[in-house]
């Protein structure tokens, strides 16, 4: 890790124990028993929002996302829990007032897309993000991160940037880049700004259809959107 972070790294590294400690508090009862039980079977990689949420000092926990690092014989873990599979192979499920996403690694999409990315989980699922915020992954087996420079820089500047720019879902992308600025006060790199912005005059998105199936309602207008992308942090 380049020496500007290092700082930052051994802070990062430092929280490892006292992260499984708050998810053991966070998560107590059914939905960590559930998580414990899994590391008898195969590793378990914790990643995305309650991690970002964690660092920027945001504890309230209500989804949960996993990937699992062998094949393991899901439908027969889930038997007890209604769950559904999307169409990228994830199992969808809840636990108390907990929602899951939980996927095997061989079906994560971007496997298949970025062939360079190493095969050893814990150095791939932090490149195959968009966000720089969700370039780490926590081991439960290990209680341990792992993380690229992205996330270093996004720690020191809190500026939210992109990773890995193949993605499926581009308009989330768009919508998401706006609302996770505003709700955690952060910046948009000049860089997102260009990419976001050239997705949306290429695709011409309905970003509002977008916003009402992922939020289930209109967040931001049309117009603000537009006039968020040509302004960018102006």
């Amino acid at each position: 890790m380049v020496r500007k972070y290092r700082k930052i790294s051994e802070e990062v590294d430092s929280k490892a124990f006292k992260f499984y400690r708050y998810l053991e508090d966070a998560l107590e009862g059914e939905a960590f028993d559930f998580i414990k039980s899994l590391t008898l079977e195969t590793n378990v990689y914790l990643f995305s929002g309650i991690i970002r949420n964690y660092f920027l000092h945001n504890y309230l926990i209500r989804d949960v996302d996993l990937v699992v690092g062998n094949s393991v014989d899901l439908s027969k873990i889930l038997k007890e829990n209604t769950y559904s599979v999307n169409s990228f192979g994830g199992y969808k499920f809840n636990l108390g007032a907990k929602k899951f996403d939980l996927w095997l690694v061989e079906n994560t999409w971007a496997l298949n897309i970025e062939k360079r990315i190493e095969w050893k989980l814990f150095s791939y699922l932090p490149k195959s993000v968009f966000f720089n915020f969700s370039s780490i992954i926590y081991s439960i087996n290990d209680k341990k991160f792992y993380y690229t420079e992205d996330f270093l820089k996004f720690l020191k500047t809190r500026e939210i940037d992109y990773v890995f720019r193949e993605n499926l879902k581009k308009d989330l992308c768009i919508v998401n880049s706006i609302y996770y600025s505003e709700k955690y006060n952060l910046k948009i790199s000049p860089r997102l700004y260009r990419l976001i912005n050239t997705w949306q005059k290429k695709y011409k998105f309905d970003l509002e259809e977008t916003q009402i199936k992922h939020f289930e309602k209109v967040l931001y207008s049309k117009k603000y959107i537009e006039t968020k992308l040509e302004m960018g942090n102006n």
